[in-house]
């Protein structure tokens, strides 16, 4: 085990990208969990373009990453994400978002791989009023599903509340042996919690789904920054879900656009986070296994 070194190489699984030309790229910041009139702020004040990001990327040793549509500002109208994937296709891979149960996404997911060669398909959603989450794996939904194993894409998945949910992740843990070629990959790990004494952090629920091979992990700044107020300590916590999961099976994201932490920062964090690795686990963390389910070509 080693020090990761303040210039190791990274790849950012989990980019935000928007623009203030809403003249092109119409937003929709409605129900927006800061407050529409703090969005609208924050976008004039620091608009995270392709552009820009590269920038950041070239500055703090990024070698390419993926952008993942921004649901906050642009909901499922992914016309940006897509003009700024094409326009970058060696830095950039795009994660498109659609609405699973929409009849019309199968085929807008064949449009977007011939079009624009994505390679990713992300869903997200709420529980109902029961604690369930049909939308993952209705009939509709399924298709969606169906279209992304079809063509090789790689599935995220981010449910909602903040909190790991058994409810989501059976679902998702079915999902995973209907579709075993289909590589699932849970955004902010699944949302780990405290857990029992020396989990660190790493939840019974989450746990459970080690069996399942074709699920991987993004760990986020959102998830440090959780950690940093339940007093779980960042190294300690990859540690353990490389233990657990796999180096294989995690990655590092770095949620840039939406949280709002310096990008020298997240990229600090990342490196930090990794002390505890092995060089060749910390290859995998940091770089070789979300590359090997977002850049293209990379399967």
């Amino acid at each position: 085990m080693g020090q990761a070194t303040s210039r190791e190489p990274l790849y950012d699984s989990h980019a935000h990208v928007f623009t203030t030309d809403e003249a092109r790229y119409p937003m929709d910041t409605r129900n927006a969990r800061e407050g529409e009139e703090n969005l609208r702020r924050r976008i004039a004040a620091d608009p995270m373009t392709g552009e820009r990001l590269l920038q950041r990327w070239e500055a703090t040793g990024i070698v390419g990453g993926t952008a993942v549509q921004y649901n906050t500002i642009y909901k499922k109208d992914n016309r940006y994400l897509l003009d700024m994937a094409d326009a970058f296709p060696e830095q950039f891979s795009a994660v498109v978002m659609l609405d699973a149960q929409d009849p019309e996404s199968p085929a807008k997911i064949d449009r977007m791989v011939a079009d624009h060669a994505i390679v990713g398909l992300r869903l997200f959603g709420s529980p109902d009023a029961d604690g369930n989450y049909p939308w993952l794996d209705s009939e509709a939904a399924l298709k969606s599903w169906q279209a992304a194993d079809r063509h090789g894409l790689t599935m995220v998945v981010m449910y909602a509340p903040g909190v790991p949910s058994a409810a989501a992740l059976q679902r998702i843990a079915h999902l995973a042996c209907r579709f075993p070629r289909l590589r699932i990959a849970l955004d902010h790990f699944g949302w780990p919690g405290g857990g029992e004494p020396g989990s660190m952090g790493l939840v019974p629920e989450i746990v459970a789904m080690r069996q399942f091979r074709n699920v991987y992990f993004k760990l986020t700044t959102i998830n440090f920054n959780m950690f940093d107020k339940a007093g779980v300590d960042h190294a300690a916590f990859v540690r353990r879900a490389a233990d657990v999961m796999g180096a294989d099976h995690i990655m590092w994201g770095s949620d840039v656009g939406n949280t709002p932490d310096s990008y020298e920062s997240m990229a600090a964090q990342a490196r930090a986070s990794a002390f505890l690795l092995t060089p060749d686990e910390r290859r995998l963390y940091l770089r070789a296994t979300a590359r090997s389910l977002f850049q293209r070509g990379a399967r």
